[in-house]
Order: structure tokens, then sequence, then C-alpha cells
């Protein structure tokens, strides 16, 4: 079948898009907003489904909203699109049209790598005016592409020799040196596609040089298994790297991103965000409970609603005070606790959280919804050692997922049509 992709020299709704993300126009939102943007296979994706995804990753990323910004993003959120529809499509050949997705169990990953408490995404989504469908439809084509690939990988399971000879690299390997990385992948499926492919990963990096949210951008964009946990890939000796990023990752300082590095099936980012030697622990590897309440600001009251924050962190004596808070003021979005590693938290979050004691509050730590006030239940320290087998199990099938996910999709975009309509 005949198959269109978009061309980054040819996008041309940045002018539709003016000034809508946001806070859509009503004349123009009528006109407009149900018009045919791209027609993937049966189905048709719309202006408005790219105007609210757009949004979405405004609001959760950090990046400032501009006309250049949207032009930068457009050919990613497009390209995001067509794929969540192959993958629901996908599905429905397969018998996956009914999945029933647990939304506040994938809600929770959501909110953890935005920084937020559990419960806390829908009260975000609505202050933000956000369309929470949205995001429900990339969840759920996570979720069917996920069993799709399961079902093509229970052919070559793990096996406990499998894991047995990992411990046995990693025992080898104790005194190397060890990353905790992080990525955004871009996948290559068609070699005429390759500079396009890297230029969306500068793209990327770009918008993290920035200040945009890697986690987010992660989320959205990224085309590995790790996309759902923010790109996050653990800790990673130095034996384990492939060739390609033995080359970049040792000479990253922590906290640096690399640029795009050309792997095989295509383009990744790693972010180093921390180092260390073999198996032992870090002083980031601690175990907190903790909860928070956001305090909503906006421009015009920053310094008020900073202030109320203040004053109210210096009146809490534990995490149990955070309820009779909220009862007060209800316009707070207090959290239930979560359990999170030190080292898995925003910097920001990082600095306010590791000198407190237990029942101690953090000063308000600003972000885009407002000002945090977090409250440390319980801290564990953690002993040093390998990675338990559970632990090797779960890395070894997610190494599968991308091999098995990347064909598969490459197959579907191969024989699609896609007709770009803007």
């Amino acid at each position: 079948m005949t198959q269109r992709y978009l061309s980054l020299a040819s996008i041309s709704l940045v002018f539709i898009l003016g000034g809508w993300i946001g806070a859509f126009a009503p004349k123009a939102q009528a006109q407009d907003a149900g018009r045919i943007a791209v027609v993937v296979n049966e189905d048709a994706i719309t202006l408005l489904d790219v105007f609210e995804r757009m949004a979405i990753i405004f609001a959760t990323t950090g990046i400032e909203d501009s006309q250049e910004a949207r032009r930068r993003l457009l050919p990613q959120i497009l390209r995001t699109l067509v794929d969540e529809q192959l993958q629901l499509q996908e599905g429905r050949r397969k018998g996956l049209e009914e999945v029933i997705l647990d939304f506040n169990a994938a809600y929770r990953i959501v909110e953890q790598n935005l920084g937020l408490g559990p419960g806390q995404l829908e009260p975000f989504f609505a202050y933000n005016n956000l369309n929470l469908e949205s995001l429900n439809q990339q969840l759920k084509a996570e979720v069917i592409w996920s069993e799709l690939v399961e079902r093509r990988s229970r052919n070559d399971e793990i096996t406990e020799d499998d894991i047995e000879d990992e411990l046995d690299r990693m025992r080898a390997a104790a005194n190397q040196p060890a990353f905790l990385l992080a990525e955004i992948c871009q996948v290559v499926d068609d070699p005429s596609r390759e500079p396009e492919i890297k230029a969306n990963a500068w793209r990327l990096r770009d918008a993290i040089m920035s200040g945009a949210s890697f986690p987010g951008l992660a989320q959205q964009f990224s085309q590995c298994a790790s996309a759902s946990e923010g790109g996050d890939l653990g800790w990673i000796i130095e034996s384990q790297l492939s060739d390609e990023l033995l080359a970049v990752a040792p000479g990253l300082e922590v906290g640096e991103l690399s640029e795009p590095i050309k792997v095989i099936g295509g383009f990744t980012l790693i972010l180093m965000r921390e180092k260390r030697i073999g198996f032992d622990a870090q002083p980031a590897d601690v175990q907190l409970t903790m909860r928070q309440a956001i305090f909503p600001a906006t421009a015009d009251n920053s310094a008020e609603v900073q202030e109320r924050a203040a004053v109210a962190a210096s009146s809490l004596r534990s995490c149990d005070d955070l309820d009779v808070l909220g009862e007060a003021d209800p316009t707070l979005l207090v959290g239930s606790s979560i359990e999170i590693r030190l080292g898995d938290l925003q910097e920001s979050f990082q600095e306010a959280v590791r000198p407190l004691t237990v029942g101690q509050a953090s000063a308000p730590v600003e972000t885009q919804q407002g000002y945090h006030v977090i409250v440390l239940c319980e801290r564990t320290e953690v002993e040093p050692g390998l990675p338990s087998t559970d632990e090797i199990a779960a890395m070894l099938r997610s190494q599968q997922f991308d091999l098995i996910s990347r064909g598969y999709m490459r197959d579907l975009r191969r024989t699609a049509f896609v007709d770009i309509r803007i």
C-alpha cells in the first residue's frame, strides 16, 4: 500500500495553530477543529486531536508555548499520533478492541513522572484545561501495544539460565563503573527518513536544554519500552553498554545530556543521572516515603501563594497534618503517600527533601503547577548488592521487548496508508 509521511519542509499547520494552544478561539475552533489532519488507513486524526496533545505536552514538559516551539514539536506529535492509531488498529485486528485499562494504575506512573502525588493528575488536567481523553488514548495504545508485543515474545521466554548468565556477568563486573541512565529513542524504519529522524532528535535535545522535562518528553515521544517510565533505564554497568553508547556515556558528567547517538535502528539521547562503581549503594539510593501538597499559583499571585505555602510548611509536623491542611483549604492538591528513591526525584525536589528528617516539611518548591510542600514520612537506607533475580528478569524482558517492538512497528508503518492533509 502507499505510504506517505510528513516532510519537515512541508509543514504548514503552524500557521493554522496561531495562538490557539491552551485557549482556542471559539469561532476558529468550530470551523477547523474537526478538520482532518491525517488519515491513517481507515481512521482519521483531526486538528483538534493535534491541538489537545500539544496542549498536554506544553503543560507537562515545561516547554514554553510559542510559535517556534509548536513548529519544532509538530512533526513529533503527528508521528506519535500516527503510531498510536497503527497500534490501536492492530489491536482491533488481533481482538483487543475491548481491552479494559486500569487508568488509575496508569495515572500513577504519569503522576510520578510529573512530580505529582497519587490522585493529583485529574485535578492537574482540570486546572490546566487539558483533555484527559487524549491522554487516555495514548495510555490505551501503550497497553494494547504492550500486549501485542508480549504475545510475540512468548515463544522466546526468559529462562533461569538467561538470568543466571546475566548474574555471572554482573559478578565479574562488580568493580566496573556503573551508570544510572535515561533515554529517548527515535526509530529509523526507513533509511530515506534518517535525516528527518535525526533532526527530530536534535529538536528534542534543544527542548530539554531549554528547560523541558526529560521524563515528560520521553513519555510522549520516546519509542523504546522505557518511555512509560519516563525513559528510565536503571543502573547499567559499563560492560553492558553497546559499542555506540560505550563511546559516549562514560564521558558524560552527572546531569549531562548527550547529543543524538546513532545506534542500530535509529538515534538515542542519553541522560547521565548518576555514576558509581559496581553495585555500591549511594546516598541517592535512599528510599523515601513522602506526601506533598500543591498550592496552585499564577503569575499574578505567585508571591502571595509562595508566602502562604511557607507559612503552612512551618506548621506541619507529620504527614497526617496534610489531611488537616487539605480540609481547611479545598484549593490545595494534597496527595497520598508515595514511595520513591531519592535519586529518582527531579533535582529541585531532591535538594528540598535531602536534608529533611521524618515528619519535617520542605520549603516551597516552585514548578509550573505552583508551589509544592513535601513532608517526609519515612526514610530507609539501602544495602549494597547485586540486583535481585526479579530485577534482572525485568531488565532482560525490557531488552527483548524493545527488539520485538521495533521490528513489529516497522512492519506496520511500511504497510500503512498515511495521508497528510495539512
